[in-house]
């Protein structure tokens, strides 16, 4: 990390000062981006909206409980994004968002959000922090980290194959009817050490919560649509054989 110049230092103190005019509690930075942008994702239409909130991000800590929370400077409303950071926080980074939950302020439904950042580093940047400081809190509140680790650090091609061996649709055998659907020939897909690696991901146990995070970002794949769109053709078509 290069050494912090003069120009940064002040503005960063300048930041704080901002931030604590907003919250006397807060009593440092510790991750920040320069520009961000809201959005929620919309269940119904299956789409990410933008939401009027984009400005500056800052994690700060807090003398007080909570002492953690991500905070962006609304530059589009006087309303300012404050998520409020503990052990039971659970948050996805999925190109080109870092997908969270977070409670509506009418009611205490969860939603989907996503954090678009201008810039992919200070994304990268401020999702280790976060991880960082979640697990921090785990230890500190006497939480086991271990379950929730799996499901932050759970990669993209785990979650979709923790999700199908749960409901107990083969791999190779969804990859080969996609295939057959494209009218393609290549259904060769690799089988080594399939026993051991179905029996590893069919011992991830996901949370309600944890479960809709992932098939929320799941869903913006095609790749995996398609799996799940040619085990639903193949269940119609042995439906429709054995009823005639």
């Amino acid at each position: 990390m290069p050494p912090i110049t003069v120009n940064q230092e002040a503005k960063r103190a300048a930041n704080l000062r901002v931030l604590q005019r907003m919250d006397n509690q807060i009593i440092d930075i510790v991750g920040s981006a320069t520009h961000v942008v809201l959005y929620e994702f919309n269940s119904s239409a299956q789409q990410w909206e933008k939401r009027n909130c984009e400005g500056s991000l800052f994690v700060v800590k807090r003398s007080d409980v909570p002492r953690f929370n991500m905070v962006v400077l609304n530059r589009s409303s006087k309303e300012n994004l404050v998520v409020t950071l503990t052990s039971s926080f659970q948050m996805q980074m999925r190109e080109p968002y870092l997908i969270f939950r977070l409670a509506t302020n009418d009611s205490n439904e969860q939603k989907i959000h996503g954090i678009w950042f201008f810039n992919s580093e200070e994304r990268e940047a401020t999702s280790n922090i976060l991880d960082r400081i979640v697990k921090t809190l785990d230890l500190g509140e006497g939480e086991s980290s271990t379950k929730s680790d799996n499901v932050k650090s759970m990669s993209h091609t785990e979650a979709t194959a923790s999700l199908l061996s749960a409901l107990r649709i083969d791999r190779k055998e969804v990859a080969n009817s996609a295939a057959e659907e494209q009218g393609t020939e290549d259904k060769d897909i690799s089988a080594q050490n399939g026993n051991e690696e179905r029996q590893q991901l069919q011992s991830v146990e996901l949370d309600k919560k944890s479960l809709q995070l992932s098939l929320m970002s799941l869903l913006q794949e095609d790749k995996f649509i398609d799996l799940i769109h040619a085990q639903y053709l193949k269940v119609v078509r042995a439906r429709k054989k054995t009823s005639g």
